[in-house]
Formats: C-alpha cells, sequence, structure tokens
C-alpha cells in the first residue's frame, strides 16, 4: 500500500518522537534520515534533523499544490481555482515539542522561578492555570486571611420565598383579628358611678324638706 506524502511524514514524526523518548534509556541509540544518522540526545542534532524534515516536507507540499494549480491551467482555468492545502500544523507542533522535549518533560513545579526560559507543557500550563488564584481575590483577602469583599444579599431559593410569603400572610390575618376586636364598639355600661348615687340621696332629702315647708 502506497502512503500518501501526508501520510509518510506523519508516521516519519511519530517515529522521531518515539525515538526521542527512548534515547532517555538507551544513550547509544541513533536515528537515520536520507542515510545521515542522527544523535536525538544532542539537541543540535535534534534541530538539524527536524529542520531537514520540515524543509522537505514543505517543498514536496508545495509541490503538490502547484501539480494541482497547473492541471486547473491545463484545462484552460475552467471552473473554480483550486484552493491550496494547508500545512500539518499538528504536525509541525509535535516535532517543535520534539525539540524542546528536556523543557516540556521537567516535572519540577518551580521551574518558572528557577528557569530563565521556561516552557510548560499544555498539562502543566492547565495544572498552573487551575492554582492561580484571580486578583479580585487578591483586592479582597486582608493580610490577616478573612476576606472583606462587599457583603451582597443573596438571593431566597423559591422554597424560602414561599415561607416568608406564607408567614407574612398568617400574621396578616391575625393582626386584621386583633384590629377588628380592638375597633369594635363596646357595650352601653348603665352602673351608676358612687358620686351619682350620693348626689340622687341628697337631692331626695331636699325635695323632702322642702315639701315640709310649703
Amino acid at each position: 500500500m502506497t502512503l500518501t506524502y501526508t501520510e509518510r511524514y506523519a508516521q516519519l514524526t511519530a517515529q522521531i518522537i518515539d525515538n526521542v523518548k527512548r534515547r532517555k534509556n538507551d544513550a547509544h541509540l541513533r536515528f537515520a534520515y536520507n542515510g545521515t544518522p542522527y544523535d536525538l540526545a544532542d539537541r543540535s542534532q535534534r534541530i538539524e534533523l527536524i529542520r531537514y524534515v520540515t524543509r522537505d516536507y514543505a517543498l514536496e507540499h508545495g509541490e503538490v499544490n502547484q501539480r494541482t494549480i497547473d492541471a486547473w491551467e491545463e484545462r484552460d482555468c475552467k471552473g473554480e481555482r483550486p484552493a491550496s492545502l494547508p500545512l500539518d500544523s499538528a504536525m509541525l507542533d509535535r516535532l517543535t515539542d520534539a525539540i524542546l522535549d528536556e523543557e516540556l518533560t521537567d516535572p519540577n513545579p518551580h521551574k518558572i522561578a528557577q528557569e530563565e526560559y521556561p516552557f510548560m507543557s499544555d498539562r502543566q500550563l492547565d495544572l498552573r492555570r487551575d492554582r492561580e488564584t484571580g486578583l479580585k481575590e487578591a483586592e479582597e483577602t486582608g493580610t490577616d486571611g478573612r476576606n472583606y469583599r462587599k457583603p451582597t444579599k443573596r438571593l431566597r431559593t423559591r422554597y424560602e420565598n414561599w415561607r416568608v410569603d406564607n408567614g407574612a400572610q398568617i400574621r396578616n390575618v391575625e393582626r386584621a383579628a386583633q384590629y377588628k376586636r380592638d375597633t369594635a364598639p363596646g357595650p352601653v355600661v348603665t352602673v351608676k358611678s358612687e358620686p351619682f348615687t350620693a348626689a340622687k340621696s341628697v337631692a331626695a332629702t331636699w325635695r323632702d324638706r322642702l315639701s315640709l315647708v310649703y
């Protein structure tokens, strides 16, 4: 089965990355490309190898696009001009990671502070972002560890609103009943007071004595 140029270079990239990983356990491992051996443990040789690979890939990629344009021109440019195929950016990124393998595989969590030009893998970068604290948190937290942010009122839940409304309705019924009792007219009291009773007896005495005179 004949491989396309993209499949061939993808396979070559996988082999380079595999050998970069294996050279950590085998110092004598060599990788050959176009008859030339390269020591992948040596970064300079690794860069030289990847430079040749990317150069050859770009040349073949350009030839494929050019053949498509030539075929279109042979048809007297009939139809829409064929679009150029994009480079495999994912494969080029993997080759770049192979150059920076020592930095990307360094598990030291403090390499940002200890290295002059540190590199982080995607996983290390995600982990760093997860551990970071926003500036808003720093603005609102004091040196004593207390949170001094402006308090905000929490929105009630549907259940809490129901409890508040239900309690208000019950209290309103009780207030209405008490108000009705307080404003209702009281019964008419016919009991006479003691001063009125004394005055009545004095009036009766005067009436009796005056009747004797007249």
